[in-house]
């Protein structure tokens, strides 16, 4: 038995830095008992995500109708969800495979996969309601040997999967922290501030800062953002549902009244960084975030009005005036063309245009030569 928990202890440091595969955690466990299959995986339960998945022993087939489908209606995930982290258990011994037989998982599932209905498993929590599972699946009939060995096993490599959750979450936090500052870079010019799909608050810029302590628009509430008014802030809820699952929304702009003012919300989800499935981050993947923009309608009408004398002063355009407006508003060269139904490169050559006539070297100058000129 020592052999085999160092067995596995290694795969899971292997994976851990980098010179080896998750997969071959769950490969080391059931090929140390015949008959059986291995799983590692990370599911949010309460979110019905499922983050990370490797089984070994399997049947293409059966993986697949679990990712699809079985992974979502587990009758023992109600059970595990009540445990606390670096918990192990034997299902035989703490919630028999008997209380779940009339149920879909069991029937069209487990029994076809070599009856293997018994189980060993241990929990890791990653974060909130996400947690990392090594299960080890089993005949019934050989439950009496399996438990026992089992359970010593998971006991022996329960620290070193530990120290590598543990790991997963601080290089997790760090990227999830870079991407949300980030997306922040170029927004100056309106409250800007960065979401989880629960409404967390991850990062905000000054003016989002100061429209959260006015009162006005949008408030925080036990960290997490919640618009004025009510119908809107449902559908500003369930846009940021989608956006965290990655699901496209038709509700990606919302504007709405409050008896302070006229207030326009974007919500966009923000490209996330791929981990390779050989780094210790696919474990422990990076969340989906959403950047929020958050325009007061009464301000952007009186800029827009004041911005007419760019034409007799630099000899903007027309066209290069609107195109000023979409940057006062604090959207970036890309949303800006996006509106104005140009391409990124030609919203890009009109900047420098700008720059060009304006005598300023950059954005930054830019923006300030503007709020100068309302």
């Amino acid at each position: 038995m020592a052999a085999i928990s160092a067995e596995i202890a290694a795969a899971i440091d292997a994976a851990t830095f980098g010179s080896g595969q998750w997969d071959s955690v769950p490969a080391a466990l059931s090929s140390a008992f015949p008959g059986s299959w291995g799983c590692l995986y990370n599911m949010n339960f309460p979110e019905s995500r499922l983050n990370f998945l490797s089984i070994q022993n399997m049947d293409p087939a059966f993986v697949k109708s679990f990712v699809d489908h079985f992974a979502y209606v587990n009758p023992w995930a109600a059970y595990w969800a009540s445990l606390k982290s670096t918990t192990i258990a034997a299902s035989e011994e703490v919630y028999p495979a008997r209380r779940i037989a009339k149920s879909e998982f069991y029937n069209d599932w487990l029994l076809p996969q070599n009856q293997a209905v018994a189980a060993a498993g241990m929990k890791l929590v990653g974060e909130r309601d996400e947690a990392v599972h090594v299960l080890l699946h089993f005949p019934l009939s050989k439950s009496g040997v399996y438990d026992r060995a089992g359970l010593e096993i998971l006991r022996r490599i329960r620290g070193s999967l530990e120290r590598s959750v543990n790991l997963a979450r601080l290089l997790r936090a760090d990227t999830e922290a870079s991407v949300a500052e980030a997306a922040l870079v170029e927004r100056s010019r309106c409250a800007a501030f960065v979401v989880a799909g629960d409404r967390l608050l991850r990062e905000a810029n000054p003016m989002a800062e100061q429209l959260f302590s006015s009162g006005r628009g949008v408030a925080v509430r036990n960290s997490r953002c919640h618009l004025m008014d009510k119908d809107a802030d449902a559908r500003f809820g369930a846009a940021l549902e989608k956006l965290s699952t990655g699901t496209p929304t038709l509700a990606s702009r919302i504007a709405f009244r409050t008896a302070t003012g006229a207030w326009q919300m974007s919500v966009a989800a923000i490209p996330l960084p791929r981990p390779s499935p050989a780094s210790i981050m696919s474990l422990l993947p990076p969340r989906q975030m959403v950047l929020v923009l958050v325009v007061d309608l009464g301000l952007q009408r009186a800029d827009a009005d004041n911005l007419a004398s760019l034409s007799t002063l630099y000899g903007l355009t027309p066209s290069e005036i609107v195109f000023c407006k979409r940057l006062m508003l604090g959207e970036s060269v890309t949303d800006a063309a996006n509106q104005l139904a140009i391409t990124e490169g030609t919203a890009r050559t009109r900047l420098k245009a700008i720059l060009q006539k304006t005598g300023t070297s950059r954005q930054g100058q830019l923006m300030l030569l503007l709020s100068r000129a309302r």
